[in-house]
């Protein structure tokens, strides 16, 4: 009996700690379950748990609401289909069998239409399994990315526009590291240096490289690196890969988070066709303002040299000395050097307008090449296109051009040589030639194998009075240049320092076929008689008169053309006959030839009038007959010369 009292406590002590351990399992798994559903429930995106069938165990008020259910216990026991349209149903069914065959995780992003509604979403998705490892249902989470998609698009959109930018810019663009190392390089920057890749430009230090040294462009890269300034400026650079640009080279500094430049973008345009059309502008305007002050210049001077030239000459006629007279030719031989100086001086002055006819450049160019050779040790070699089409051109001054460049070649080969001439017809396109237009043009190349031009005086070798040679004006290839651009061309020149030098002359073709020498209008000849001289210089007037006399006229001398008009129609109404008229083209403050020769040719359509000048400013000297002129004379002249032009009367 004793017994049975003492067993009863126990069984109950037992009992107690048996609802003890139970009461906490229960606690235990309340906690775990308000654990579970908190984390359900708190996701930002879509949470659930399935079993094998696919049924719903579990999601949270989140899925529930993306499936118009207010309650999540609403979708317990549902599957997919009984929530999405078919086609989502059937995507989510087979992503779960995946899960639960492979026993393992998996993650994707998927863009998805419901309802009208497009939206991008990360889904992750893992297998659920028991105590003994074996698969019994799948959990997983979604949350909306379509923000983040459409920021990471137009990222993307926008690194691809600057992309596009970037590599079809037409300025060249390079990214280069602090060191001054090349990392990335656009076309026209390969294009530009001429380099024959992009990946032959990268690596490229511009620290280090010597030619990049040398002009200027290392030195202005380090300023922007430590000023973290933008820095530009021009440089003249001779790449490695041989190709010599100007260029205006803008430094952009790129920052780090520390506000240290750690990138440089660099900006390339390629400026040489712009620097050559400002050294041609340049050029133009320095012709322009010299060809003023030569042109006044040749004026004043071939009228004082007119006086001496005559005088000389008359001198030389009437002297019965042998020696005096030899003296005498050798002062006037001398004086022809300085006529020609004044005549090259007034070519590229206002009064060298070329007078220009349409004229085919075959036999030309030979004939004008031989006589510049003869007596020399070269020899000359021609290739002219077949066909090659004529040219509107002053015949004199382009036969001055060929003369003087074949000269130089000459010149440029003491020991002899070949000189190589060529022509072609070229059609040339919009800006393909910095200073000419499009359109159809000749040619002319002119190739030695000389001493070549030396780097330094190339820029300058079109300047006037620029020379090197111990005997020059510097006036040749300055007169080439004026002539040309006056016809519409241009003038290059390409040399190496002991290979030799090759000038290209572009000249416009024309359509139209080459046109014959207009005739000289003939007038008959009345023998002596008197001739009215019209001139503002009394020593010209003097020398004039006596030359004219020295062959048989009597001369009337005035000061201006008005003056002569007066005495003509004085002599003419006195019955007295004027065998001709000389006027002088340019009359400060007085009637000049082209007034002048007007109100004679209203009295008289047949009387010879001629038009002497030192220099002109158009081309009434080389059209005199345009201009109701018999014929033209230039300052100075000699006796014969005069003679010769009173015998067209």
């Amino acid at each position: 009996m004793p017994s049975r009292k003492t067993a009863r406590p126990e069984k109950s002590i037992n009992r107690l700690a048996e609802n003890h351990d139970l009461k906490r399992q229960e606690e235990a798994l309340r906690l775990r379950e308000s654990y579970l559903s908190a984390i359900i429930e708190n996701q930002p995106g879509l949470l659930w748990m399935k079993d094998r069938e696919g049924r719903f165990l579990a999601v949270n008020t989140e899925f529930s609401r993306s499936c118009g259910l207010d309650r999540p216990e609403l979708l317990l026991g549902k599957t997919d289909f009984d929530i999405w349209p078919r086609e989502l149903a059937t995507r989510y069914v087979e992503d779960d069998a995946k899960v639960m065959k492979s026993a393992k995780p998996c993650s994707v992003e998927e863009l998805i239409s419901d309802r009208g509604d497009i939206h991008w979403f990360e889904t992750f998705k893992a297998p659920i399994m028991d105590a003994q490892g074996i698969v019994i249902g799948t959990t997983g989470y979604s949350r909306d990315i379509t923000e983040r998609k459409q920021a990471e698009e137009a990222l993307r959109k926008s690194q691809e526009r600057y992309r596009l930018l970037y590599e079809h810019a037409p300025i060249g663009i390079l990214l280069m590291n602090r060191s001054g190392s090349i990392l990335e390089v656009n076309s026209a920057a390969v294009q530009i240096l001429g380099s024959p890749s992009a990946e032959a430009t990268k690596g490229i230090n511009v620290l280090t490289l010597p030619l990049l040294i040398e002009a200027g462009i290392a030195a202005a890269f380090r300023r922007c690196i430590e000023t973290g300034e933008v820095v530009f400026g021009e440089h003249p650079y001779s790449t490695k890969w041989g190709k010599s640009i100007h260029m205006h080279l803008r430094f952009v500094p790129i920052f780090d988070d520390c506000c240290q430049v750690n990138l440089v973008h660099t900006i390339i345009e390629n400026i040489t066709d712009r620097k050559r059309m400002e050294e041609e502008l340049q050029k133009n305007q320095k012709l322009e303002s010299l060809g003023v002050l030569a042109g006044g210049i040749a004026h004043d001077f071939n009228n004082l040299l007119a006086g001496i030239f005559g005088n000389i000459d008359l001198a030389r006629s009437v002297s019965k000395d042998a020696q005096a007279i030899e003296y005498l030719k050798a002062t006037l031989a001398t004086m022809n050097r300085a006529r020609a100086l004044t005549l090259q001086l007034l070519t590229f002055a206002k009064g060298g307008a070329p007078v220009q006819k349409i004229t085919p450049l075959i036999p030309f160019i030979q004939e004008t090449a031989r006589f510049a050779l003869s007596g020399s040790n070269i020899s000359c070699v021609f290739s002219m296109e077949e066909n090659l089409r004529p040219c509107n051109i002053d015949k004199n001054q382009i036969g001055q051009v060929i003369d003087n460049i074949v000269i130089n070649a000459l010149q440029a080969m003491p020991s002899g040589g070949v000189i190589e001439i060529s022509a072609g017809n070229i059609l040339l396109g919009e800006k393909e030639h910095p200073s000419l237009v499009k359109g159809d043009y000749i040619k002319v190349s002119v190739k030695d194998t000389g001493i070549g031009i030396p780097k330094d005086i190339m820029p300058r070798i079109f300047d006037p009075f620029y020379t090197t040679k111990t005997k020059g004006h510097g006036l040749g290839l300055a007169t080439c240049y004026s002539i040309i651009k006056r016809h519409g061309g241009a003038i290059d020149v390409e040399s190496e320092p002991g290979k030799g030098s090759v000038f290209h002359v572009y000249l416009p073709a024309s359509s139209q076929p080459a046109s014959e020498d207009a005739a000289m209008p003939v007038v008959k000849q009345s023998g002596g008689g008197t001739v009215i001289v019209a001139d503002d210089e009394e020593i010209l007037r003097v020398t004039v008169q006596k030359m004219l006399e020295s062959i048989g006229y009597s001369a009337v001398c005035k000061n201006d053309g008005g003056e002569a008009v007066d005495f003509y129609v004085r002599e003419t109404a006195a019955g007295r006959r004027v065998a001709a008229m000389i006027f002088d083209l340019t009359i400060p403050g007085g009637m000049g030839g082209v007034e002048a020769v007007q109100e004679i040719r209203k009295l008289d359509k047949d009387l010879p009038v001629f038009v002497a000048s030192g220099y002109a400013d158009n081309s009434v000297m080389k059209n005199p007959v345009r201009y109701g002129f018999t014929a033209s004379i230039c300052k100075p002249f000699t006796i014969a010369e005069l003679s010769e032009m009173l015998k067209k009367n």
